[in-house]
């Protein structure tokens, strides 16, 4: 009996950490099911509709295909101890009970500690397979999400959410202190953002924290390697993702992210998705959104209340660190494709293998192709401060690294002064962060950016 019941106990674990170890088709299954239901949300032509619902409906049928083969194999592995038990006792397949309490204890037994047989997999950002899956489901599916947020939107406009004209953006390229003036400003509750704790469903925050609402807030540095610690409750530049939805990516191409016009119908939903992230009438929104330049002029049309401030960097020392950080997110992205497809999903695209630089209507610059030479980065950098020197100065705050550095609290004094806010008790340090730029550069590129530094000081209102 102790033996038979061994044999039940390996069968069931082999069971199922095989199918755990090849769980590739299960995931791909899920996936496909869901993106099927988002093609048949889509806002297309009927005809082309049924033509990606054709091409969706065979990847499914591929999936469900290869998880049944998958489920055959599975068994037909864990099958193998009953076989050699069977040959060694010289009984047969009717002589195994599956039915009496031992054999049900066994098994349930089994099964369950092959859930908890570690599978090594390479994990540097510390996301599980499901963690992965349910970031996959929820941001690879942009009818599915907008459907969302329409659904919160309503819920909330019901409940006498109103759309607020006023509401403040930190912008400005990688790099330049961005994260740490919105992290600052948002220890104001005035402010209202998104934080990590609405990823992945970041069109339906309010919803997504009835399920997922983590309590505490454990820090721990972010991957950038600079200092900044960062939890669940920390905010980040998240919004992105739903201006995506709202354009389908066609701003985003091959080698750049080009400027374009966000339409009044658009604007009109960023709005209202600025209300179902602030949930109240009270609150200010506050993101930090670095593409923002590639939209700005043509929201500033439709809104002349909206502050949004602009973070500048020094040329030399701001492309070395974006240099830096290309060399560093390229290996992290390498090691754990995972990376890349998480910063595609928000649509950071500022450093790592799918780098792109801005590409402005206007302006249409070439950069030197290699993107480990500090030449290409300060074409970076020139690109994007020379075309924020020529855009609308109304509402628009400019704010110099170094000053924000060493003054802080005059420096987000001035952001609440231009608000009209008023704020008691800032007592932010001082820090200094001196970078020694040992890369050699071209003069002729070095002199134009600081000529654009410099006409960037002078514009300078913080």
């Amino acid at each position: 009996m102790f033996l038979y019941l061994s044999v039940v106990f390996i069968g069931f674990l082999i069971l199922v950490y095989f199918i755990r170890l090849f769980s590739s088709p299960f995931v791909s299954l899920a996936e496909n099911s869901l993106a099927l239901v988002n093609t048949l949300l889509l806002k297309i032509d009927e005809d082309e509709k049924v033509a990606l619902v054709q091409k969706q409906n065979a990847k499914l049928i591929l999936s469900l295909f290869k998880v049944v083969a998958s489920i055959l194999l599975a068994v037909l592995v864990a099958s193998i101890p009953f076989v050699i038990y069977l040959i060694l006792s010289n009984k047969t397949y009717q002589d195994l009970d599956f039915t009496s309490l031992a054999s049900i204890l066994t098994l349930s037994i089994g099964s369950t500690l092959g859930f908890f047989i570690p599978i090594k997999r390479k994990n540097t950002e510390g996301y599980s397979e499901l963690s992965k899956l349910l970031h996959r489901m929820a941001l690879n599916n942009y009818a599915i999400a907008y459907k969302l947020f329409k659904k919160e939107a309503k819920k909330l406009s019901k409940k006498g959410i109103k759309i607020k004209p006023q509401f403040v953006i930190v912008s400005g390229l990688a790099r330049s202190g961005t994260t740490s003036l919105m992290n600052r400003l948002s220890e104001n509750k005035v402010f209202r953002s998104l934080d990590y704790s609405n990823m992945p469903f970041l069109t339906a925050p309010n919803v997504w924290k009835k399920f997922y609402n983590p309590k505490g807030n454990e820090k721990k540095e972010r991957s950038h390697n600079d200092g900044i610690m960062i939890g669940l409750e920390s905010n980040e530049a998240l919004e992105e993702y739903f201006l995506k939805i709202l354009e389908n990516d066609s701003y985003i191409n091959e080698n750049a992210l080009e400027s374009y016009e966000l339409t009044e119908e658009n604007y009109k939903d960023y709005i209202k998705y600025q209300a179902v992230v602030r949930n109240n009438n009270e609150s200010i929104y506050l993101a930090k959104n670095n593409n923002f330049l590639l939209r700005y002029e043509s929201i500033r049309k439709l809104n002349a209340d909206f502050l949004i401030v602009f973070m500048y960097r020094e040329p030399l020392s701001h492309a070395a660190s974006l240099l830096e950080k290309h060399k560093q997110y390229s290996k992290m992205q390498k090691e754990d494709p995972f990376v890349l497809e998480y910063m595609n999903w928000l649509g950071h695209h500022e450093f790592g293998l799918n780098q792109k630089p801005f590409q402005f209507s206007d302006s249409k610059m070439s950069f030197n192709e290699d993107k480990l030479n500090l030449d290409y980065w300060l074409q970076v950098w020139i690109n994007y401060y020379s075309y924020l020197l020529t855009i609308q100065k109304e509402n628009v705050l400019f704010i110099d690294y170094d000053i924000y550095c060493n003054e802080p609290n005059q420096v987000l004094e001035s952001i609440y002064r231009k608000l009209k806010l008023k704020v008691d008790g800032l007592d932010f340090q001082s820090f200094e962060n001196k970078r020694e730029v040992n890369s050699v550069c071209s003069q002729e590129l070095q002199q134009k950016a600081l000529k654009i530094y410099k006409d960037l000081k002078l514009s300078t209102t913080a």
